[in-house]
């Protein structure tokens, strides 16, 4: 489908000037008319061009540099279907509680569990998928930023297995925390730092915004009108995966008010249109959390809590990330461009080479005049 468009509108006026300027152009110049000749000598009589020619490409050259000045654009529309690719966060929880034995038979721990739950769910996502990855006990920790190289995720993972005993497994094991918050909001601050430059918060912004989340839950949200602008919320989604208890705040932390809270976290990832899912293991999750997740009358929800036993095992979490891979599924996107033509430097040409054809001509014998 084809497009057409006028830079300059107003410019298509100056041709109506045409007529003053020829009947100006005619009254300065002096010139000896051509004689009338009787019939006897009808041949020697010139014709319409020779007669007229230089007020034609005068006026040709004249309507051509207003348009040339209105630049008629046509565009061609092309409509472009693709996958949409998601920005997906994975949480881990890796407080002292994950170390706990899968049972009494298997050297395996419930945060190994976790993580080979992890990676089906990055195994079943598509190639162009961005997944980001944080852990999280009393305090969190980036362990990759959004990327599509799984390898490099899976890699990142084995960090954190309790096998290999790294210095970040070590660290964050020995928080007996579960900072769910801060986590949730490290992967939301991610997500703010790959906003175009022209859409990014400022300090007073984020600031603003930081304040917000400290406040107690159900504080009026007041969202930077940039963050609705750029559509951030579009196939984003955090999961969370926790076998602590999820509140508002920590209660140690409550007097210190320096951590987010959940409450306000989900209300703003609502507001933005990002998905959270909760991956909770014994089901101890705050009723104010709890009653956040739920949905409004008519309005879309906004993820889902999955709560399990506290006798998980590998199928069990497989099934669960296979059911958030199945909600998170890449829909199929159309993209309309518009590539524009504009024809300003062909009219601009066109102009031009009639102003030297009308000197040009001028100039012949055949064609000058006394």
């Amino acid at each position: 489908m084809a497009t057409f468009e006028l830079q300059y509108p107003a410019a298509l006026l100056l041709p109506l000037l045409l007529p003053i300027l020829l009947r100006v152009r005619r009254q300065r110049r002096e010139k000896i008319p051509f004689p009338a000749v009787g019939p006897h000598l009808a041949g020697l009589r010139p014709g319409f061009w020779r007669a007229n020619y230089e007020a034609i490409l005068f006026s040709m050259a004249f309507v051509s540099l207003c348009l040339a000045l209105a630049n008629p654009g046509y565009s061609r529309r092309t409509v472009e279907e693709f996958i949409e690719s998601k920005w997906i966060f994975l949480a881990l929880d890796l407080s002292g509680s994950m170390k706990r034995l899968v049972s009494p038979e298997s050297p395996e721990t419930l945060g190994d569990l976790a993580l080979d739950g992890l990676e089906s769910f990055i195994d079943l996502r598509r190639a162009d998928d961005y997944i980001g990855l944080v852990a999280f006990s009393s305090y969190a920790r980036l362990l990759s930023p959004l990327t599509f190289d799984k390898q490099l995720l899976k890699n990142k993972l084995e960090l954190v297995r309790s096998r290999n005993q790294s210095r970040i497994y070590r660290e964050l094991g020995a928080g007996g925390g579960t900072n769910a918050s801060e986590a949730v909001w490290l992967a939301l601050s991610a997500f703010f730092s790959m906003l175009p430059e022209d859409s990014r918060l400022t300090v007073e912004q984020i600031a603003g915004l930081r304040q917000f989340l400290l406040s107690e839950p159900g504080t009026l949200l007041d969202i930077p009108r940039r963050l609705h602008q750029a559509g951030l919320g579009r196939g984003m989604a955090v999961i969370l995966f926790t076998d602590g208890r999820i509140e508002p705040t920590l209660r140690t932390h409550i007097r210190s008010g320096r951590m987010p809270n959940l409450v306000n976290l989900i209300t703003l990832m609502k507001a933005i249109g990002v998905h959270f899912y909760i991956i909770a293991v014994g089901g101890e999750i705050d009723d104010a959390v709890e009653q956040a997740m739920t949905p409004a009358y008519g309005e879309k929800p906004i993820g889902r809590i999955f709560v399990t036993s506290r006798s998980l095992d590998r199928d069990q979490i497989e099934a669960v990330y296979q059911e958030i891979d199945v909600l998170e599924a890449n829909r199929n996107l159309s993209r309309v461009t518009f590539q524009p033509r504009w024809t300003r430097p062909w009219f601009s040409l066109l102009g031009l080479v009639l102003l030297v054809a009308h000197l040009t001509m001028r100039c012949l014998p055949a064609y000058r005049r006394l």
